[in-house]
């Protein structure tokens, strides 16, 4: 069965929103650049300025990943001209955590692949935390590769 990508309606958006800001949040405490105690204030701050008018903000798209009228997870895309062309940059993909390791990630990239391709697209772009190694290995195998490094070094 294949994974086809819709438009996300409002219910979905508003679970996926208030589910995000706290993933949004650890996710940035766990790569060590904000503090516990700040993190969802500053999540929510970055939200806000992303996606003002929630579905409707201008060169948003999110969608709903289905696997045949099952829906299993989410993309939220925005597309510009960048560079003279039209470009995507993923913000979030995600599964539901029963949904991974069945090749639905793979499945979902070659959607969004056909899906930029309809739309005019001629490049995707991505950031993935460092720690998350299992995007970074779907992002690999389905064709990403990395265009630069930010690095750290803690001072004890």
């Amino acid at each position: 069965m294949t994974v086809n990508l819709v438009a996300m309606d409002e219910s979905t958006f508003a679970e996926y929103y208030r589910q995000s800001l706290k993933e949004y949040a650890y996710e940035h405490v766990k790569a060590g650049n904000w503090k516990e105690d700040e993190a969802v204030q500053n999540a929510q701050a970055e939200f806000e300025q992303l996606l003002p008018d929630g579905l409707k903000t201008k060169g948003h798209v999110l969608l709903s990943v289905m696997h045949g009228r099952e829906t299993i997870g989410i993309l939220w895309l925005n597309i510009r001209i960048r560079n003279q062309e039209k470009q995507a940059f993923i913000y979030d993909v995600k599964l539901d955590e029963e949904q991974r390791g069945k090749g639905l990630g793979t499945r979902t990239m070659e959607a969004l692949d056909e899906y930029a391709k309809s739309v005019g697209v001629k490049q995707i772009r991505l950031h993935v935390f460092g720690h998350n190694h299992r995007a970074k290995s779907l992002y690999e195998k389905t064709g990403y590769e990395v265009t630069d490094y930010h690095m750290q070094k803690r001072l004890l």
